[in-house]
């Protein structure tokens, strides 16, 4: 989710929320401004951002954001990760920015907030079962995953070493409760 003031003046009181995939690139001139209620805005780069103009939320109270809406992929102040989730295979279903301080009981709280999934149902782990021993290739149930990989609400995410897409083992009823928003 985007707020953007479509207009060139960035004390413009008009604001449109708009949807957008996590991982949406969206060019600012390096302009930026501070609203009156605290809130920091970006100017769009209309040059290099075609059909976006006027200013865009970054950072700022009042929008609901847990964190920042935006964030500057090129800084590598190792203080935010992406993670991308997948449901029993590839490609993921989920990606978003979290901060490293954040806990992974937030990620899950941020993925079940946009996906309309349980927390109370939802496990994420660092690495898969192994294959099955007969030499079948199949890999074996989900409760062979190694202790390790599994992740608690409580871990820290710069601390849990994740490297890698996350497996989403979920135990309610996916197909009935999955509904991205």
């Amino acid at each position: 989710v985007c707020f953007i003031k479509p207009a060139e003046d960035p004390s413009s009181t008009k604001i449109m929320k708009s949807k957008r995939p996590v991982g949406s690139m969206i060019y600012t001139t390096g302009q930026m401004w501070r609203g009156p209620q605290g809130g920091l805005w970006a100017e769009v780069d209309i040059a290099r951002s075609p059909g976006e103009m006027g200013w865009i939320l970054v950072q700022g109270p009042g929008f609901g954001l847990r964190g920042p809406a935006l964030i500057d992929p090129s800084d590598d102040d190792g203080l935010s990760q992406m993670i991308q989730i997948r449901w029993c295979q590839d490609p993921p279903i989920f990606s978003c920015m979290m901060p490293k301080m954040a806990t992974i009981g937030d990620l899950v709280d941020t993925l079940c907030a946009r996906t309309g999934l349980n927390p109370k149902e939802t496990i994420l782990t660092k690495g898969l079962p192994k294959k099955a021993p007969n030499g079948s290739g199949a890999m074996l149930p989900m409760d062979y995953t190694d202790p390790k990989d599994v992740l608690f609400r409580e871990m820290v995410i710069g601390e849990a070493q994740i490297r890698d897409t996350l497996n989403l083992v979920y135990v309610g009823h996916f197909d009935e409760d999955y509904n991205p928003v």
